[in-house]
C-alpha cells in the first residue's frame, strides 16, 4: 500500500516514472502473487511509452509462481510480446513452476513443450517442476518419462520431485518402486531428509499400511535420521486406522522411551484405536494421560471418545462426553451428534435419538452428510417402535429439506403403515419411493410383496398387480436390508 501511494505521488507531482519504477512495483506485485495488477502495469508501461524489458517481464512471471496462476500464464505471454519481447528459457521455466504449484500436470506438459519447440533449451527447474506435476496427478508413467528425460540429458531432479514420485508411488502401494527410486537418489547423492520420511510415512499411514509405515520409520532411523513427533504419530495413525490397538500403544510407549513427548495428534490417534477396537475404558485412560500432560483435547479427541463409549455400548457415557466438550468450549460437530443419535436408534429408544437430533438441528452443525444419517435413523428408529406419525413427519420433514432418503427409510414406514391396515399410505410410500430414483424391493416387512399381498386379501388384484409392478426392475429378492449402508444412510465414522 505504501508502494502504491508513493507511486500515485510521484505521478501527481508530474513526476514520470521510468522502467525502474514500474519493474520495482512489478516485483512487489510478483511477491504478492499478484499477476492481474503485474498485467495492468504493464499495460500502462505501454500505453505511456515506455516498453517494457526483460527484467520487466520475468519479474512479473514470478508472480505467476508465487499464486499458482495458470491462466495468467498466456495473459501475461500476450503483453509480452505486444512489447516486442520474446519469452525467454526463464520466462517458460516460470510458468511451469506455476503449473506445478497448481498440480495442473496438462499444463505443465504442454508449456514445457512449448518452450522445447521455440528452440530453447529447458532447465532443471522447468523439468522437475514437470515432472512433480506429474507426480502429484498421480500419473506415475508420464511422471517417469520426464525422469528418463532427465536422465538422457544428464539433469538431476531436485530432491522435491523425487519425493513426489514417491508419493505417488506410495499411494500405489509400490514398494519396490519406491526403494529404485531411494537408489537413484543415493547414486545421485540426492540428500534424504526427515520431511521426505516423513511425508512418505504419512502416506502409508493414510492407507492403513502399517508395515510400510513401519518399515520406512526404522529406515529413517537406520541412515542416521531422527524420527521426530510427526513421525510416530504417523505410524500410530496407521495402527489406528488397521484397529491394531496394541501396536498403536507400543509406538507411544517407544517415542516415550526415546525422549519425544506425544502430542494431540499422537493422542487422537492411539483413542481413535481404543474406539475402533471397542476399548472404552482404555480411551479414557489416554484422555487423562493426555491432560495430565497438558495436551489440550479437540474436537477429534472428543469425537473418539463418544464413538469408544458407542462402540461399547455405553450410550450415556458418550452423552456425557458430548456434553463435557461443550462444557470445555469445544463445539461438537455433525458427527458427535450423528454418533450418539445412531447409538439410541440402534438401541430402539426413539425419544433420545430423536432429543440428539433436535440438537444437532439447533445448534446447527449438521453437513449433508451427517443431516441425511440422522434424519434416516430417526425415521426408522420410530418406524420401528410402531409410530407411524412421528417416523412420517420425519420422513417427509427430510424430504423438504432435500435430504438423501435412504430405501430402508421409506420402506419401514411402508411397513409401519402395513401394520395398521393403511394399504393407500404404505402404497403412496413407495410409489413416492420410486419417484425419486431409487428401487423398490420385492421382499421384506415394508416391500412390494408385502403390500401387494394385502392388497390381494382384500380381493383388489389389480392394486395388487400394480404394487408388484413397481418392484419389477429389482433384482435382489432378499430380504430388505436393515441399517445405515444405502443412499444417505452411511455413518461418518464408517461401518458401525
Amino acid at each position: 500500500d505504501t508502494a502504491e501511494a508513493l507511486f500515485s505521488q510521484m505521478r501527481d507531482r508530474g513526476i514520470k516514472p521510468n522502467v525502474v519504477a514500474f519493474n520495482l512495483m512489478l516485483n512487489i506485485y510478483a511477491r504478492l502473487g499478484d499477476t492481474a495488477t503485474a498485467v495492468r502495469r504493464l499495460k500502462e508501461m505501454r500505453q505511456a511509452g515506455i516498453l517494457a524489458d526483460r527484467v520487466s517481464f520475468n519479474t512479473a512471471f514470478k508472480s505467476l509462481v508465487k499464486g499458482a496462476d495458470v491462466t495468467g500464464a498466456s495473459m501475461l505471454v500476450k503483453e509480452m510480446k505486444s512489447h516486442g519481447v520474446e519469452p525467454d528459457a526463464m520466462s517458460y521455466t516460470a510458468i511451469i513452476l506455476a503449473c506445478a504449484r497448481a498440480k495442473n500436470a496438462e499444463a505443465a506438459e504442454n508449456w514445457l513443450k512449448k518452450s522445447l519447440a521455440d528452440g530453447l533449451e529447458a532447465d532443471v527447474s522447468a523439468y522437475s517442476a514437470t515432472l512433480e506435476a506429474c507426480a502429484h496427478a498421480g500419473d506415475l508413467p508420464r511422471a517417469e518419462y520426464w525422469l528418463t528425460r532427465m536422465d538422457f540429458l544428464g539433469l538431476l531432479p531436485s530432491a522435491s520431485a523425487f519425493c513426489a514420485l514417491m508419493h505417488a508411488a506410495a499411494n500405489k502401494s509400490d514398494t519396490r518402486r519406491i526403494e529404485k527410486l531411494f537408489e537413484r537418489m543415493k547414486e545421485a547423492k540426492v540428500e534424504t531428509t526427515r520431511p521426505m520420511y516423513n511425508a512418505l510415512i504419512s502416506t502409508f499411514a493414510r492407507r492403513g499400511d502399517i508395515d510400510s509405515a513401519e518399515k520406512w520409520l526404522k529406515q529413517m532411523r537406520t541412515t542416521g535420521i531422527d524420527a521426530d513427533v510427526a513421525s510416530y504419530s504417523s505410524v500410530i495413525h496407521a495402527c489406528a486406522k488397521s484397529s491394531d490397538l496394541q501396536r498403536a500403544e507400543s509406538w507411544v510407549g517407544k517415542m516415550q522411551e526415546v525422549g519425544i513427548d506425544p502430542n494431540v495428534v499422537t493422542y487422537n490417534s492411539v483413542i481413535n484405536a481404543c474406539a475402533r477396537c471397542g476399548e472404552s475404558a482404555r480411551a479414557e485412560s489416554w484422555f487423562k494421560q493426555m491432560k495430565c500432560r497438558g495436551v489440550s483435547p479437540g474436537l477429534l479427541t472428543y469425537n473418539s471418545l463418544i464413538n469408544a463409549a458407542v462402540k461399547a455400548g455405553e450410550r450415556t457415557k458418550a452423552e456425557n462426553w458430548l456434553t463435557d466438550m461443550k462444557q470445555q468450549g469445544i463445539e461438537p460437530d455433525g458427527v458427535s451428534y450423528s454418533t450418539v443419535i445412531h447409538a439410541w436408534a440402534r438401541a430402539h429408544d426413539a425419544p433420545r435419538a430423536e432429543h440428539w437430533f433436535r440438537e444437532l438441528l439447533q445448534a446447527g452443525a449438521a453437513t449433508k452428510q451427517t443431516s441425511s444419517f440422522s434424519y434416516n435413523s430417526v425415521c426408522q428408529v420410530w418406524a420401528r417402535a410402531g409410530d407411524v406419525s412421528r417416523a412420517t413427519s420425519w420422513l417427509q420433514e427430510a424430504l423438504n429439506v432435500h435430504a438423501e432418503v435412504n430405501a430402508i427409510s421409506f420402506t419401514a414406514v411402508a411397513g409401519c403403515n402395513l401394520k395398521l391396515d393403511r394399504l393407500v399410505e404404505a402404497e403412496n410410500w413407495l410409489q413416492r419411493m420410486q419417484q425419486d430414483g431409487l428401487k423398490v424391493p420385492l421382499r421384506g416387512v415394508g416391500g412390494a410383496e408385502a403390500v401387494a399381498a394385502a392388497w390381494a386379501q382384500r380381493g383388489n388384484q389389480a392394486r395388487a398387480a400394480a404394487v408388484r409392478a413397481l418392484a419389477k426392475d429389482y433384482k435382489d429378492t432378499s430380504t430388505a436390508r436393515s441399517g445405515p449402508h444405502s443412499r444417505g444412510g452411511r455413518h461418518p465414522w464408517g461401518s458401525k
